[in-house]
C-alpha cells in the first residue's frame, strides 16, 4: 500500500493554493494525501534539516509502507534528499524544484549586500502564509552544506514539472538536473514557479504518473 505525502515550498504551508488543489482531488478518488507543516512552528529557525526531521517523523508514522512523494519548490528538492535516504519512497513528483539551493540563495543575499560586507544573521523574506516579510535565520545556508553534499544518483521513477517563465528557480536547474539522471522526465510548461496556471493539468499528471507507476 502506498502513503502519499505532499511537500510544500518554502516560505509556504500546507493551506498553499496547490496544497490545496493537491489535497481535493486525492480525496475524490478516495487516496488520503498527508501534507505536513513543514515550517515546525518556527520560521525563523527553518532549516533543510528541521524539515528533514518533520518529514522522517510523518513517515514513521506509517510503518511497513511504500511512499510516492510530491514536493513543490524547496518541497521538491526535500523529496529528492528524503529518496536518496529512505528506501521505502518508490517515487517522486517535483514541481519546479529547488536543486542548487545553497548557491542559488547565497548569490540572491550577496547580491544585496557590498563584497566587503558579510552576510547578516538575520534576513527578511516575503511568507506566502502569512503575506508579510518575515525574518529568517541565515544559518539555514551553512546546514545547507551538508545536505548540499549528498548525491542524488538513487534510480526511482522522477517527473519534473517546471514553468519556462519561472524567475525563482530557472529552468535551467530541471534541465541540468535531468541531463544528468537518465531515469528523471521533465515537461515545461508555459508558467511561472508557481504554477497555478496549470494546476489542474499538474494534479492529473500527478495521478497519471503514480498510476503508470502501479502505485495507486
Amino acid at each position: 500500500m502506498t502513503k502519499f505525502i505532499y511537500l510544500h515550498g518554502f516560505a509556504s504551508g500546507p493551506g498553499s493554493k496547490k496544497a490545496t488543489e493537491f489535497k481535493k482531488r486525492f480525496d475524490q478518488i478516495s487516496i488520503n494525501l498527508t501534507v505536513p507543516d513543514l515550517e515546525g512552528g518556527d520560521f525563523q529557525r527553518l532549516s533543510l534539516s528541521s524539515q528533514i526531521k518533520i518529514i522522517n517523523d510523518c513517515m514513521d508514522t506509517f510503518p511497513e509502507k511504500q511512499f510516492g512523494l510530491i514536493g513543490s519548490s524547496m518541497g521538491g528538492y526535500l523529496a529528492a534528499l528524503m529518496a536518496q535516504m529512505r528506501q521505502e519512497v518508490q517515487a517522486i513528483y517535483l514541481m519546479a524544484p529547488g536543486f542548487n539551493f545553497l548557491e542559488r540563495w547565497r548569490t540572491k543575499v550577496r547580491g544585496e549586500k557590498s563584497a566587503h560586507e558579510d552576510i547578516p544573521g538575520l534576513i527578511k523574506v516575503f511568507h506566502y502564509r502569512y503575506n508579510k516579510e518575515i525574518a529568517l535565520s541565515t544559518e539555514i545556508f551553512s546546514d545547507a552544506e551538508k545536505w548540499e553534499k549528498m548525491p542524488l544518483d538513487r534510480n526511482l521513477p522522477t517527473r519534473i514539472v517546471h514553468g519556462i517563465h519561472d524567475d525563482t528557480v530557472d529552468i535551467v536547474e530541471s534541465r541540468k538536473f535531468v541531463a544528468a539522471h537518465s531515469w528523471c522526465q521533465l515537461q515545461e510548461l508555459d508558467s511561472d514557479h508557481q504554477l497555478l496556471s496549470h494546476v489542474g493539468w499538474i494534479v492529473e499528471d500527478c495521478i497519471q504518473f503514480f498510476g503508470n507507476e502501479k502505485l495507486l
